[in-house]
């Protein structure tokens, strides 16, 4: 057992601080801090399994990755609807290596590579198991993908990795006891949880200050009770509502975001629907074959991004975002560059844009 230490981190972190996550490049996954903004994105799955997981892709290739034949990232970022990954992330082959990426907890608690092992592992045995469902894939992936059967493989396998998750194994405000201890007066003692490292549990005795104990050394006596919600905030506010429109709108721009990006990668024509959202359903056909071509290169050479061509179809800013990747484009030098240099000579004429509203 040890005094509280600053690489200790409790819930009310301060924002803008360093917090412990993990560096994945090809095949290696590597504990470091980690300082999130609002570059980070979500990281699905995980996300629905109740840990707020979030991500960012380094700039450059992590230095010399010519040797790297595995890109663990690749599965992680599995679609929980279907268990692939979206076409922005099959890295490997013509494409090459995926870049460094970084992780971490949007709640600030501490994200190991003993719980990205933890995760890994969980996302594999899901994947294997929708695979061997002829139907029903649904189901399976609702059994699988909850918070409560991640945190009872969590529990139910602390042997094989007790520091994994120690914030499901111990959740904040859960009393524990410790045995074992070298301090003996610590022994059988009550005390509360209130902050955690990569592995180790901060508890709060009543007559002294935090201690950080190994997880083998704790027993979970309870867990916080969830409190009763007053009648009035369990009625369906305006604001609720807007909150789950909001939702829905953000997942239907992330739907037809990535079934765009896969047209893009598989060079095939775009749903029709689909057309005038992104500038491709002018009825001047030489301009409509610009566009898809910028759009093409921007996908496969300049690292096109399913979020944020969601963000541009949500705030109805495609034609501005089009743009700005247009002048990207025609300065990459790249083979798809050339359609970008003429539309920009002609100021974009023709091009047309419908938005989600």
């Amino acid at each position: 057992q040890v005094p509280w230490r600053a690489s200790m981190v409790s819930r009310a972190s301060a924002q803008g601080a360093m917090v412990p996550g993990v560096r994945v490049h090809g095949d290696k996954v590597k504990d470091v801090e980690v300082a999130v903004d609002e570059q980070f994105r979500p990281v699905p799955v995980p996300n629905r399994l109740g840990v707020p997981l979030v991500y960012k892709k380094l700039p450059g290739t992590g230095g010399d990755d010519s040797g790297i034949r595995t890109n663990l990232i690749v599965r992680f970022m599995a679609d929980p609807d279907d268990g692939f990954a979206p076409m922005d992330w099959q890295y490997g082959g013509p494409r090459g290596p995926a870049p460094p990426v970084v992780l971490a907890r949007r709640d600030r608690l501490p994200f190991s590579s003993q719980d990205w092992a933890t995760l890994d592992e969980y996302m594999s045995d899901w994947m294997d198991a929708l695979s061997e469902a002829d139907e029903n894939r649904l189901e399976v992936s609702n059994r699988w993908l909850s918070h409560e059967a991640f945190k009872d493989r969590v529990r139910n396998e602390r042997e094989l990795r007790p520091t994994a998750f120690l914030s499901l194994q111990f959740p904040l405000g859960s009393i524990v006891v410790a045995e074992g201890l070298s301090a003996a007066e610590l022994n059988g003692k009550e005390a509360e949880v209130t902050q955690f490292s990569r592995d180790r549990v901060g508890v709060t005795y009543p007559d002294r200050g935090v201690v950080a104990l190994k997880p083998e050394r704790l027993r979970l006596l309870s867990e916080p009770q969830a409190l009763e919600e007053p009648a009035a905030k369990k009625q369906d506010t305006g604001e609720e509502k807007l909150r789950r429109q909001k939702e829905v709108e953000r997942q239907e721009a992330l739907a037809i975001a990535r079934r765009f990006v896969e047209c893009l990668f598989e060079d095939t024509f775009p749903e029709m629907g689909d057309l005038h959202l992104f500038g491709v359903g002018t009825s001047y056909h030489a301009r409509a074959q610009e566009v898809l071509a910028v759009w093409q290169g921007a996908a496969k050479h300049m690292d096109l991004k399913v979020e944020d061509l969601a963000d541009a179809l949500e705030r109805g800013s495609m034609p501005q975002f089009f743009e700005e990747t247009c002048k990207k484009l025609a300065d990459s030098k790249t083979p798809n560059s050339p359609y970008a240099v003429q539309l920009i000579r002609n100021n974009y004429a023709a091009v047309e844009w419908d938005t989600l509203t």
